[in-house]
């Protein structure tokens, strides 16, 4: 560690600086909740041998931030000028340059330390870092938090390359406060992270064992009314009442140690309840200012910060989502260079169509999550850790004359697969050379930020051309010989009979609910009958198996590993579903979200209105054969 002077030795370790706190309170007095957790973190931290310096305006001298004096001095004339409030992105190079000049530890106001701080900067050391961070708990786990951090020396490269590029710190633009994030807070630490290897960046559970979002579960906290008594989360015996001047009442217990005995290894906690420094804009305007801070500063197309931004832009429902994602996109094409990349291919072969529906949507949603996404659920809905990713694409089933000219094909995904950059006149050969038009599909969406790309091929498809859906199977396994391949069927043939031909005969396959449209959330209506046809029956029936044997063969003829899975077993129950997940993941490594109760709550199935047993699907179940009968009982519910 070069230098160690006899300043701090602690735990163990010799650290090159003074053992001090930071904090840091701007414009108006500090709340007198926020003093209660100050002078709470000062005692633990008077007991553990450090101080603590609180950062007021006045502080703000040439001379404590040579750095960053002059862009802090333009935010206050902001400030001023506009009477908006930017005190978190001053804040923010505040204690970058604190941290460079002293070293130490440094934690946001609504930060409550729950033991000595010490071991931290113990473990850093032991793992040969002169900087810790802790990942940040609001929303890409990904990130470093910038509000709870320590360095173990001074003059620390890290905090340098955050306070000392002049150019950069004259074109942050205060009035994009909606996104200080990328500016001057997490995201911008987090790219500057990305290029030393001299920091650490600790679980979450370090400083932020609650997330932001789960203010109801902070038993320390919460705002009671006037009458002293409302409120039931905290304790009343052992808490106190802070009056603000403004009128507003806390209940605080203090020290937390409900929160210290279910979490033992959190060094400390964020009581979000105290608020949240950021503000929000207009989606329109927030796309438009973090495409644009993207394409200027982030240079690697391979950063999950350019991941990060495409999703945001994608799930903000704004006017401007497919411009935005055009300009990402193309960016990061011109960067990667054409062909370099390409998403992964899911092959799903099947039987049952109406499962195939089921599988896709189970795979989007835990696709689309990180396996060790936090999920929750309160009176407000179900919540996540971090952002939900769009890394999962469905190609869905499009080898068939018939679906090419399907609504969902030429209004929704022509049009989508277009904007990643997928040629139109590819789709004029899809049926005739379909494994290059899935190449091509697998480049762009790649340039478009998914990872996984699903494409099924079932039996029942094109009415003119009965070996179509072979011929396609063959030349995807021939030209893409580490897919990940997955076969479905259903075993009760009498049910999939019945829920093939109702769906031929009406149009209607299985729906999801718009989990953003309150009308949507309905129950199907109980399935029609359907007339049993032997002759039907039978073409079914052959053209079943010898797709199945058919593509049992080619999986062995070619010596590949695959995943069989039949409805009834491993797909009729949620329980099913998500242990269906789990085999999926081991088996091919897939870094996806298989909690049972994330799918359970995000996957929206529209059920019927009842279950039936299997003869009330058909208008003439006496005229099913009883060899049929006997292997399917007809009072089977399904």
């Amino acid at each position: 560690h070069g230098v160690v002077t006899p300043t701090m030795k602690k735990g163990g370790v010799a650290l090159e600086v003074e053992p001090v706190g930071h904090v840091i309170w701007l414009g108006s007095k500090l709340p007198n909740v926020k003093r209660v957790f100050l002078h709470r973190n000062q005692e633990l931290l008077h007991d553990a041998g450090w101080k603590l310096k609180l950062w007021r305006s006045e502080d703000i001298t040439q001379q404590n931030f040579p750095y960053t004096y002059s862009t802090i001095r333009r935010a206050l004339r902001y400030h001023d000028d506009s009477g908006e409030n930017v005190f978190s992105m001053i804040g923010d190079l505040m204690k970058f340059e604190i941290l460079y000049h002293f070293g130490g530890l440094y934690m946001d106001t609504n930060i409550e330390l729950l033991r000595d701080p010490t071991e931290l900067f113990t473990v850093a050391a032991s793992l040969n870092k002169e900087v810790f961070l802790v990942a940040d708990p609001g929303g890409d786990k990904r990130f470093a938090s910038a509000g709870f951090m320590g360095a173990l020396k001074k003059h620390s490269p890290l905090f340098a390359s955050l306070i000392a590029n002049e150019q950069y710190l004259n074109e942050v633009p205060f009035e994009e406060h909606c996104i200080a994030n990328a500016w001057t807070g997490p995201m911008y630490l987090t790219l500057k992270v990305l290029h030393f290897d001299s920091a650490v960046i600790l679980d979450r559970d370090t400083a932020y064992p609650l997330l932001c979002g789960q203010d109801q579960k902070d038993r320390c906290l919460e705002r009671v009314g006037n009458d002293e008594t409302s409120g039931s989360k905290v304790d009343q015996k052992h808490s106190v009442l802070v009056k603000e001047e403004n009128g507003d009442m806390w209940r605080v217990k203090v020290p937390c140690t409900d929160i210290a005995q279910e979490y033992p290894e959190a060094t400390a906690v964020d009581h979000f309840s105290l608020g949240k420094s950021w503000i929000n804009c207009k989606p329109e305007v927030k796309s438009q200012k973090l495409v644009d801070w993207t394409l200027r500063y982030v240079h690697d197309p391979a950063s999950f910060i350019f991941d990060f931004v495409m999703d945001q832009v994608r799930w903000s429902n704004a006017n401007n989502t497919e411009k935005m994602t055009k300009k990402l996109v193309k960016r990061r094409q011109q960067l990667l260079g054409a062909g370099s990349n390409r998403a992964q291919l899911i092959l799903l072969a099947t039987t049952a169509r109406s499962g195939s529906t089921l599988m896709s949507e189970l795979m989007r949603q835990a696709f689309n999550a990180d396996e060790d996404t936090v999920v929750w659920e309160d009176e407000s809905g179900l919540h996540s850790d971090i952002p939900l990713y769009n890394r999962f694409f469905d190609l869905g089933d499009l080898w068939s004359e018939n679906t090419l000219k399907q609504d969902w094909v030429l209004k929704d995904l022509k049009p989508k697969l277009m904007s990643f950059g997928v040629k139109e006149s590819s789709f004029d050969t899809i049926l005739q050379t379909p494994a290059l038009f899935v190449d091509e599909v697998l480049q762009k969406s790649a340039s478009a930020g998914y990872q996984y790309v699903l494409v099924k091929v079932g039996w029942n498809n094109d009415p003119n051309d009965s070996s179509l859906a072979k011929r396609v199977a063959s030349n995807l396994l021939d030209s893409f010989p580490h897919s990940s391949v997955v076969f479905l069927e259903r075993s009760n043939i009498l049910a999939q009979f019945a829920s093939l031909t109702a769906a031929q005969d009406t149009g209607l396959w299985m729906k999801f609910a718009d989990s953003l449209n309150p009308a949507d959330q309905v129950v199907m209506p109980p399935p029609i009958k359907v007339l049993f046809n032997f002759p039907r029956f039978k073409l079914m029936f052959d053209q079943r198996h010898q797709w199945v044997t058919f593509f049992n063969e080619e999986m062995d003829r070619r010596q590949r590993k695959y995943v069989h899975l039949v409805y009834e077993e491993h797909l009729s129950t949620q329980d099913k579903q998500a242990e269906t997940m789990k085999r999926l993941k081991e088996f091919f490594g897939f870094d996806i979200n298989v909690n049972s109760n994330f799918l359970k709550s995000s996957v929206r199935l529209v059920k019927s209105a009842a279950r039936v047993p299997l003869k009330e699907r058909f208008v003439n179940p006496e005229d099913i054969p009883s060899l049929l009968t006997r292997a399917f009982p007809l009072d089977e519910v399904e």
